[in-house]
């Protein structure tokens, strides 16, 4: 499971070496919120593990903005929980199309903290 704090820098710890079929791959997340299935939202960051080979290393920055150009290590996802879904490439991408299509990991991701724009929801 994936923790992420909004307006944060959150570091994630994964296993994603271990099932990758490429030798030195490129990471895809793609996050599917639970209650609306259609918001869909990628994210790639560098790998900043010292030991690659057993365990991978991702700092995501949860912006809390409304942004959509955002750079490879930050992401904007609203309070509540995810599925996630990680895809190897050889290249970095925002694309499931240009990955193996192979899903090597897959688990939840809660997102704590309140959303920005929440006054504008309830009125």
């Amino acid at each position: 499971m994936i923790y992420l704090d909004k307006n944060s820098s959150n570091m994630v710890i994964l296993e994603l070496t271990l099932v990758s079929s490429l030798p030195n791959p490129y990471y895809l997340f793609e996050f599917i919120n639970d209650i609306n299935t259609s918001n869909i939202t990628y994210f790639t960051g560098t790998d900043l593990s010292s030991y690659k080979c057993r365990y991978n290393r991702f700092d995501v920055i949860e912006t809390g903005s409304t942004y959509t150009n955002y750079t490879a290590s930050t992401i904007n996802l609203r309070t509540g929980s995810y599925n996630y879904n990680v895809y190897e490439a050889s290249a970095s991408t925002l694309s499931v199309s240009a990955t193996t299509g192979v899903v090597i990991s897959t688990s939840k991701v809660i997102v704590n903290g309140t959303d920005s724009d929440l006054a504008l929801v309830y009125r």
